[in-house]
């Protein structure tokens, strides 16, 4: 029973930061980013301001909450933390649902079709992280946080978007583009803030402090 508790008391600080982050994107959702509105109106799909929000933004976070804590406890924590974030937010959006009305949900998230994609997408993008993460971890310390950040983010935004280039009138290959390159971007960033805290966060044993 020990060991029971301590995994549940081990899980709670990782599973708040998923949600927290999940939370900040959904704030910054109604926020769009037009600062890079470079394209005249006629070309007005190529400019990201008409669909990129700060809550775009705020995703890539989740991939270093994930690295952090593969870092410290390993694979199964991580995976953990993944499946018990998910189970608590289908428990929150399903009381929702059941007090007032699936109306609600979708007027305030999304459709159920492009929620379910979203959150299908963005699952495999966690799991593909954790994956690769343990499988590179070691010397340089800085591949498996790298890798893991770029990988996750991609076959997130791969997936969520790639999916709209079947029966979507809404242009997705300049989406996708983007997506992607946002991804990269944090993958360096995501490294940098892992450097920073690698001294506060102990590794799991047996990969050389990495």
């Amino acid at each position: 029973m020990r060991l029971f508790f301590g995994a549940i008391v081990r899980l709670i600080f990782p599973v708040a930061a998923l949600l927290g982050i999940l939370a900040l994107a959904y704030l910054g959702s109604t926020r769009f980013v037009t600062q890079f509105d470079v394209f005249p109106p006629e070309q007005w799909y190529l400019n990201p301001g008409y669909w990129m929000t700060y809550g775009h933004l705020a995703l890539p976070l989740i991939f270093l909450v994930l690295n952090l804590v593969s870092r410290r406890y390993g694979p199964g924590t991580a995976i953990a933390s993944v499946v018990a974030s998910w189970m608590v937010l289908a428990g929150l959006l399903g009381w929702v649902a059941g007090t007032y009305g699936m109306g609600e949900v979708e007027g305030r998230l999304a459709s159920t079709s492009v929620a379910a994609t979203f959150f299908g997408a963005l699952f495999a993008g966690q799991l593909a992280s954790v994956y690769l993460f343990d499988q590179i971890r070691g010397i340089p310390w800085w591949r498996a946080p790298f890798y893991g950040a770029l990988i996750g983010g991609l076959v997130f935004a791969g997936l969520f978007y790639g999916q709209m280039a079947y029966g979507s009138d809404e242009p997705w290959a300049n989406r996708l583009v983007l997506m992607a390159g946002l991804y990269a971007g944090a993958a360096f960033v995501n490294v940098f803030i892992y450097y920073l805290l690698r001294g506060m966060i102990r590794p799991s044993p047996g990969f050389g402090g990495a």
